[in-house]
């Protein structure tokens, strides 16, 4: 399937849940357009039900944190959410405490394997 014909119509839905995300995450436009790669106009365009390149759809995903599904399709995003939340926590722990939550975790995962 080629770029083009992936995104030539307009879809509204697709546009409202790039804008959603794009706020959720606390972005202007201008933002993740220079984050993304492109202008803020084109952005707007995207954000109105635009096309644009499978390209800028991917760098799209990387920048709002979720998968091309749910830029296209609207696929459920809460385990990727949660895992994101998850990697904000940790960046913020020093050794010791990473150490002692991935233990942590790893009991949990047993303990749930043995139920």
């Amino acid at each position: 399937m080629s770029s083009k014909a992936q995104t030539r119509e307009k879809d509204y839905e697709r546009g409202i849940r790039i804008a959603d995300r794009r706020k959720a995450i606390g972005l202007s436009q201008d933002e993740l357009a220079h984050r993304v790669g492109i202008g803020r106009q084109a952005l707007s365009a995207i954000e109105n039900g635009g096309s644009f390149k499978t390209q800028t759809l991917e760098h799209l995903a990387i920048v709002l944190e979720v998968s091309t599904d749910f830029i296209m399709h609207g696929q459920s995003e809460e385990k990727l959410e949660l895992l994101s939340e998850a990697v904000n926590v940790l960046s913020d722990m020093d050794k010791m405490q990473l150490r002692q939550c991935i233990a942590m975790m790893k009991a949990m995962k047993s303990i749930t394997a043995e139920m």
